[in-house]
């Protein structure tokens, strides 16, 4: 075949490719592969062919002959990006993207797809150091709280990460371990409704009523809503009504406020005339 019925087939391929007719235009582009294995243009869009079709295995390796054949294309390494990604090779996804920046620094599609696999690598990260906390033979109360925040950070990088299966074994394995927290305050008025709600909201916890401690929690942070406590407590409430999403965002507050805070402790505010009292701005 030569060079004129080559590119008059690779055209037809592409007005087919445009109207979404892949079958067609697998048609010519595979029988142009045949007749010439070094015709990167049509391994390239062979290789979209496949991705179009969910054919992921084919397309890797048509836009791996793609950018064996032009090294310097880098639609072709974003596309190879996208094939990697959807086999779930993730590392060499990214390594793609890159080198399609390295060829052209302005491809905006390359540089979206990278932010892309490398928050997805970064969330995966965190869900394997979780998993193998929270797995631990016999996982001390230290292990089961960097699970909780490994596993809250892979699902705040990506919602759908697979750690959402896991953060409620993590905190109920965590509220087993529950113990008393006491913070000492001065008996002064303008804090009178903080301590008061905070009170309730423990004593709801004391007996696992968690729509009670829900109650209760979201009142005193209308008063005050620097206290790591508060908000830890009520990420477990939201966590054992079923409320993964909320119980995710108390807990990252937490983590935000206090990042060392112990998620077995659970603060019981506690009225003392004495002055050796917990001094307020501590919390904050």
């Amino acid at each position: 075949m030569n060079r004129f019925e080559l590119d008059d087939r690779l055209a037809k391929a592409r007005e087919a490719l445009s109207q979404a007719d892949f079958s067609t235009a697998i048609a010519f582009l595979e029988g142009l592969v045949r007749e010439d294995p070094s015709e990167a243009g049509a391994w390239r869009e062979l290789g979209v062919c496949y991705l179009e079709t969910r054919q992921p295995d084919r397309a890797l390796e048509a836009l791996t002959r793609a950018v064996q054949a032009v090294p310097e294309d880098a639609t072709a390494h974003y596309l190879l990006g996208n094939a990697c990604g959807s086999v779930g090779q993730l590392e060499r996804a990214a390594a793609c993207y890159r080198r399609a920046l390295e060829i052209d620094p302005h491809h905006a599609k390359a540089e979206e797809f990278l932010v892309k696999a490398e928050s997805l690598l970064e969330s995966r990260e965190h869900y394997r150091r979780g998993l193998k906390l929270l797995y631990a033979s016999q996982p001390s109360a230290q292990d089961l709280n960097q699970a909780l925040r490994e596993l809250a950070q892979s699902v705040a990088i990506f919602q759908d990460s697979p750690a959402r299966d896991n953060l409620l074994e993590c905190a109920h394995q965590l509220l087993a371990r529950k113990q008393e927290w006491i913070i000492a305050v001065k008996p002064e008025a303008q804090i009178e409704p903080w301590v008061a709600a905070c009170q309730r909201g423990y004593h709801c916890v004391s007996f696992q009523n968690w729509v009670g401690a829900r109650a209760a929690y979201d009142e005193a942070l209308q008063y005050r809503t620097w206290d790591a406590f508060v908000h830890h407590a009520l990420g477990f409430s939201f966590a054992q009504l079923g409320e993964l999403d909320e119980a995710l965002r108390a807990w990252l507050r937490t983590i935000e406020l206090d990042p060392n805070y112990d998620f077995t402790r659970f603060g019981r505010v506690w009225k003392k005339e004495e002055s050796c009292v917990t001094d307020l701005s501590s919390l904050s």
